[in-house]
């Protein structure tokens, strides 16, 4: 009787003990490491003195192992400059863009991005590197103070998470970021919410929703045809 009281007594113990944040976050990365693709929708908020939001949707391959990342996303961006629409297609070493600040000639739906064809191809290059470094699944858990993070709520596979934010210019005290985290049966996540400080000393909201991991649908090439040099395309200057 004895013994088995005290076992209960251990097992209490255990699973009372709070998960470890930061072994939390770095199994999710280690797992989606191991993902070969998936199917993401991410939106980003930002309010403050210049509000704008950022809308990405569509299939994206990693290039875990040697291998080479495509990737085939829509784009929707609201700024204090207007609204941009694009759509980012990579397959192997090749890169095509459907750009709402593009001109295609007749026939066409893509414009090559060759960096030597035309000056405008490296800008734009520029621009489509940094969005995807926020809408890739491990942009989620980046800007996240990990010395301050803990866990706060756990139900089942919800975890709610809140720290302080990575410095950019002076210092975020605790509990700026708050992280909620849902993860499938197999550890993968599926949804994650982000309150943080952004750079500009705003407020970011990031909603991602992931799907289809390892198994998302293959990224094509488009049709040659369709597809335009970059010298032939008229760029329009904001």
């Amino acid at each position: 009787m004895r013994l088995a009281l005290s076992l209960l007594l251990v097992l209490t113990a255990c699973s009372a003990t709070p998960a470890d944040p930061v072994a939390l976050l770095d199994g999710w990365r280690e797992v989606m490491q191991k993902q070969k693709s998936v199917r993401l929708d991410v939106k980003i908020e930002v309010d403050g003195k210049h509000p704008h939001k950022q809308a990405y949707a569509g299939v994206l391959h990693f290039s875990w192992m040697g291998g080479r990342p495509k990737w085939d996303v829509t784009a929707h961006v609201e700024g204090r400059y207007g609204t941009t629409d694009y759509r980012s297609v990579k397959v192997q070493d090749d890169d095509y863009l459907s750009h709402s600040d593009l001109t295609l000639p007749p026939g066409k739906e893509f414009s090559g991005m060759g960096l030597n064809d035309a000056l405008w191809v490296g800008t734009l290059s520029v621009e489509l590197s940094l969005a995807q470094q926020r809408y890739a699944p491990s942009g989620a858990f980046t800007g996240i103070d990990r010395k301050t993070l803990r866990l706060t709520e756990h139900d089942g596979d919800r975890y709610v998470f809140a720290a302080g934010g990575v410095p950019h210019s002076g210092g975020y005290t605790n509990g700026d970021v708050r992280l909620v985290v849902e993860v499938d049966d197999e550890n993968r996540p599926v949804r994650v919410e982000r309150s943080a400080p952004s750079v500009d000393e705003q407020t970011e909201r990031l909603t991602a929703v992931y799907s289809q991991w390892s198994t998302a649908p293959d990224v094509l090439r488009p049709p040659q045809e369709v597809v335009a040099k970059p010298k032939d395309v008229v760029v329009r200057r904001r």
